[in-house]
């Protein structure tokens, strides 16, 4: 059976990052300067996650509504919530899994915040949703979760918008257990006021919580075996007839993903990929072209769009099922092949909160 996730760190990493602690070397300044140079961004900010990316961008924004889009991982709508503001659902494109730019202009009202997601690394009409946003004043924030190294004629999706946010959860292009990401603001006046709020609201990552992540970092990276995978599979899924273990329920209370400062063994991991990014990319976009190619000829299923300008990084490689999907899931695991984010998944169950 083939593993739904592949991190991108090794053993020998977790083992190393074991003996790091906050007072050696200063991997989260290196992994900074790694961003900055790859961005071409200079206010970045290391994160707990990306969704506490999002979260302190917003507590920052005094602005009340934020726009996301409706098909959209659950995490941006509890991020919204917790930092205390209005939620509106906006329509996705009808042949596509991003944002419709009719739909938002029939939504948008001066001073919003737009949350523009590039949904699985596949961009967004990001430079049509500026237009809108600069006729109205609103505050463009990019998700950039699934599209770290995704470009938009030669250029990085994040650095767009007003702002953004990135992940470095294990699903993601840059993995480190057990998330982690980072932020990056145009406006130097509005970072300093995110630091602020950072300073106040988040403390340092105790021992305890550091071998409970490693640990399950190690775990992650055993189950790249395939017949490790599957008894896991068949044990923590098809034995409690489940597809995930993700919920509908957006939590009400900051979780440990908002409260721990990035840990200095952390942005080690994180930097040893940042470092060889280009290098994940490609065989990113040589595993998308593959797809696209050799499922071509499928009817079961309709294919994503095509990367036609090879300038996508994308970490999914999404289909849409014709038929019922629940059924098409439970075949593929029989021929050993799972599907993420197919049934009762975190982007299946999001509650749309309603306009007005």
């Amino acid at each position: 059976m083939i593993p739904r996730t592949k991190v991108n760190y090794y053993l020998s990493d977790l083992l190393q990052a074991f003996f790091i602690s906050e007072s050696g070397k200063d991997y989260k300044k290196y992994l900074v300067s790694l961003l900055r140079n790859y961005l071409q961004e200079e206010n970045i900010l290391l994160t707990p996650s990306g969704r506490a990316g999002l979260y302190f961008i917003l507590k920052a924004i005094d602005s009340p509504r934020i726009l996301i889009p409706a098909y959209t991982c659950k995490a941006v709508a509890e991020a919204a919530i917790l930092a205390g503001k209005e939620v509106t659902c906006v329509e996705v494109e009808e042949d596509g899994f991003n944002m419709s730019i009719s739909a938002l202009e029939a939504a948008l009202d001066d001073g919003d915040i737009v949350i523009a997601t590039h949904q699985f690394g596949i961009p967004c009409q990001i430079e049509k949703i500026l237009e809108l946003c600069a006729q109205k004043q609103a505050f463009v924030i990019e998700d950039v979760a699934a599209s770290l190294g995704s470009r938009v004629r030669g250029k990085l999706t994040g650095t767009f918008g007003d702002a953004a946010f990135y992940s470095f959860d294990s699903t993601k292009l840059v993995n480190v257990p057990m998330k982690g990401g980072f932020l990056h603001v145009k406006n130097p006046a509005l970072f300093e006021r995110i630091q602020r709020i950072y300073a106040e609201e988040i403390c340092a990552m105790p021992a305890q919580e550091k071998i409970k992540l490693l640990a399950k970092g190690g775990v992650l990276w055993l189950l790249e075996n395939p017949w490790l995978y599957k008894l896991f599979h068949t044990l923590f899924f098809e034995a409690r007839g489940k597809f995930t273990e993700d919920t509908p329920v957006l939590n009400q209370k900051k979780t440990e993903f908002y409260r721990y400062d990035l840990a200095n063994w952390q942005a080690c991991i994180a930097a040893v990929q940042v470092a060889k990014i280009e290098e994940i990319i490609q065989v990113r976009q040589y595993q998308y072209a593959e797809y696209m190619t050799k499922l071509a000829d499928c009817l079961a299923f309709k294919l994503p769009p095509e990367d036609e300008a090879a300038e996508w990084a994308c970490i999914r490689f999404p289909i849409r099922v014709r038929g019922d999907k629940i059924s098409y899931y439970q075949r593929a695991v029989k021929r050993g092949l799972v599907f993420a984010a197919i049934v009762n998944s975190e982007f299946d169950n999001l509650h749309c909160p309603p306009r007005g």
